[in-house]
């Protein structure tokens, strides 16, 4: 997923073939993850499927090449992100001060906000465990990350619920280790785990149902 200074309607067929095949989305039809950009938080841009608006780009040249495309979900690590608190009415607060209220990941290409639904028990996999709305689709990120992670925090929330195997046999298959913890410990060990120089990322849910949508307890 890359990102040129350009006019949209010249961009339209990068963003085509630069796309991963996951679900993708609009402003109005309301992904499962949304960038959350620290140095300017009124511009939202979509994790899965690129809509920016047209202030982004610039019209004034035409002559630009894959050289001037920018992946902006590479790892960045002179700009390390880590969480400095976590409570049920604000959810989220980022080392720079930028609030989240709403399930996140985090990664060291930046943090994004995350629309999935709160892990609860809903039917059965092989070892009688599955979270309620997740899925591959949630999480695609992960394909396209580079580097990927060596190892995914997975925090469910006020308690700690046991993986469905199927999750654990996708990110396993991307290369990725994964651990389940309360969102809490899921938070201090990815902070610890950064400061180590380790390749962590963090999808963590909050400790109450923060919608990423309104941002407000459900």
């Amino acid at each position: 997923m890359m990102l040129a200074q350009r006019s949209t309607k010249a961009l339209r067929p990068f963003a085509q073939a630069l796309r991963p095949r996951a679900a993708l989305c609009t402003p109005r039809s309301a992904s499962s993850l949304f960038v959350a950009n620290r140095e300017q938080p009124s511009r939202t841009r979509l994790a899965e499927g690129w809509a920016p608006s047209r202030r982004a780009f610039s019209s004034t040249s035409s002559q630009r090449g894959m050289e001037d495309l920018v992946n902006i979900i590479q790892s960045s690590p002179n700009d390390p992100v880590a969480i400095t608190s976590l409570t049920p009415n604000a959810g989220f607060t980022l080392t720079d001060g930028l609030v989240l209220p709403s399930p996140i990941i985090l990664c060291p290409g930046g943090c994004f906000m995350w629309d999935v639904a709160h892990p609860t028990k809903n039917g059965a996999d092989e070892m009688g465990r599955e979270w309620d709305g997740w899925n591959e689709e949630k999480l695609r990120l992960f394909e396209v990350l580079n580097p990927r992670p060596e190892i995914l925090l997975i925090g469910t929330g006020s308690s700690t619920l046991l993986a469905p195997q199927r999750i654990k046999r996708y990110l396993n298959g991307l290369g990725i280790q994964v651990d389940v913890l309360d969102s809490r410990n899921a938070c201090s060990t990815y902070n610890l785990l950064q400061e180590e120089g380790r390749r962590v990322a963090a999808a963590i849910y909050p400790v109450s149902h923060l919608s990423a949508r309104t941002g407000i307890v459900a």
